[in-house]
């Protein structure tokens, strides 16, 4: 089987044609509404530093676990239970961290541990709401920042143990 000269030059043609095509609507930002003209539905690719920002909060989350789940071992008078539960859903709610850094052993006075304890929560909310306001994506944002206000409320409770 022999392609014609006239078929191989207007196959070549309308590629040329279609890739020439396909390069204006990307210069031009279009892809996404070509994409939908032809039914498909087309997924946003993550920011950079949307990733970079979800692995330093999983970083952060899984540290504030060891710290809370450490604090609630060694004073189980403070009754951590429901912060050791929610410290786990924000952890899960951003991923597991690749390492979590050593954690410092709470301080054995119950009231000194529940002031740690209340601090380390109110740093990672004032680190979730920084987050927040640098995140591209809305969603990712919301759910920083979301984090951020729980987080809060974690410190003032905590901090009226002590």
């Amino acid at each position: 089987m022999v392609i014609s000269r006239r078929a191989l030059l207007g196959t070549g043609a309308a590629t040329a044609a279609a890739a020439a095509g396909l390069g204006i609507a990307a210069y031009a930002h279009q892809l996404d509404d070509l994409a939908r003209l032809v039914g498909l539905e087309p997924k946003p690719e993550p920011d950079p530093g949307d990733d970079r920002l979800i692995v330093s909060a999983a970083a952060d989350q899984n540290a504030l676990l060891a710290i809370v789940e450490a604090t609630a071992a060694t004073h189980t008078g403070l009754r951590l239970a429901r912060f050791v539960q929610i410290s786990t859903e924000h952890a899960k709610a951003v991923g597991v961290a690749g390492r979590i850094p050593e954690v410092p052993i709470p301080p054995s006075d119950q009231a000194k541990a529940a002031s740690a304890l209340a601090a380390a929560y109110a740093t990672a909310a004032t680190a979730r709401a920084a987050d927040a306001g640098r995140a591209s994506s809305p969603d990712l944002a919301r759910v920083l920042a979301s984090m951020s206000a729980g987080l809060d409320q974690c410190a003032r409770a905590v901090g009226e143990l002590a």
